[in-house]
């Protein structure tokens, strides 16, 4: 469903106070109306002359290392292209369309876009495999117009370690190592094994017996955060759900060494639901809350 509203957007529609604390919303894959396909240009332009005070966009490195704005590992579920995204190259996507007929994007664009608003934008690094030294320093260089307004986010810490010795800010998804997420553990994403507290987790600790809830969690919210210097974690709603069951709030957890929490992916299930959601997230710690329906979550919280 496409929303409209007002134009200009009041920046304080996505930045909402709740409890006193300035929350927030970020539009994930740069969806703000859903009048344009996600990730598309025009989607990004009109997250910025909205005034969002976050957007979220996936990046690719492609087989020449020009680095595409694009979610999923194939062409074929959002384009009438197919192949895998790694082995494509400028030129072979320069005139790809989404199935809107809207062309695709290239980070470089999206730069010279972000830097003419206010718009906080968060990079999502999509690649598993080990970038290069070049493909890191691309990266960085890229992003050095909006370094003040910029956060990039991975699961592969191991991605991240050489962006964050560049001074970039870090958001790190532990999904890999640490999850209670019954979709991601059916896709063979992460850990191998359920624990003894619930979460999918192949560390020993997670298995050993006489280990309280709250010992495990902190103990293994330190070591995950000794892989990669992250200034936030992005964490799935489930895994948080769960961890407050275990009553183990991870924001407060993570506030206490310093790091902030955004809560990914929070979908439109009507007002009662997802507000409920939502505000359950931000009583867990997220600061941030990742949406494909920022104006809908927004007017419920509001409402």
């Amino acid at each position: 469903m496409i929303l409209r509203v007002p134009f200009p957007l009041h920046p304080r529609l996505l930045a909402p106070d709740v409890d006193g604390i300035r929350r927030t919303i970020c539009c994930h894959r740069s969806v703000f109306s859903g009048a344009h396909a996600p990730n598309s240009t025009a989607a990004i332009r009109e997250c910025v002359e909205r005034a969002v005070p976050r957007m979220e966009i996936d990046v690719w490195f492609l087989a020449d290392d020009a680095m595409l704005v694009f979610h999923d590992d194939v062409l074929d579920h959002e384009t009438s292209a197919s192949g895998p995204v790694e082995e494509q190259t400028r030129q072979s996507v320069a005139d790809l369309r989404y199935r809107t007929g809207e062309p695709v994007a290239f980070l470089e664009a999206v730069v010279d876009e972000v830097r003419r608003g206010q718009t906080r934008l968060q990079v999502d690094l999509k690649p598993m495999g080990l970038l290069t030294a070049g493909q890191a320093g691309l990266l960085v260089r890229a992003l050095e117009p909006i370094a003040d307004r910029v956060l990039v986010g991975s699961q592969a810490h191991w991605n991240l370690r050489p962006l964050a010795q560049a001074g970039i800010p870090i958001a790190f998804d532990p999904m890999l190592h640490w999850h209670a997420a019954p979709w991601a553990a059916e896709a063979n994403l992460g850990p191998l094994r359920m624990g003894r507290h619930g979460l999918w987790d192949d560390g020993p600790l997670a298995f050993m017996a006489g280990v309280d809830d709250a010992g495990y969690v902190a103990s293994r919210i330190d070591d995950l955060l000794a892989l990669v210097p992250a200034v936030e974690w992005m964490v799935d709603y489930r895994t948080l759900l769960h961890l407050d069951a275990l009553g183990c709030s991870l924001g407060e957890l993570l506030r206490q060494r310093g790091v902030e929490l955004a809560a990914w992916t929070i979908k439109d299930r009507g007002p009662t639901e997802t507000a409920a959601l939502a505000r359950k997230m931000f009583d867990i710690g997220a600061t941030t809350i990742i949406t494909d329906a920022p104006l809908s979550l927004a007017g419920y919280l509001s409402g």
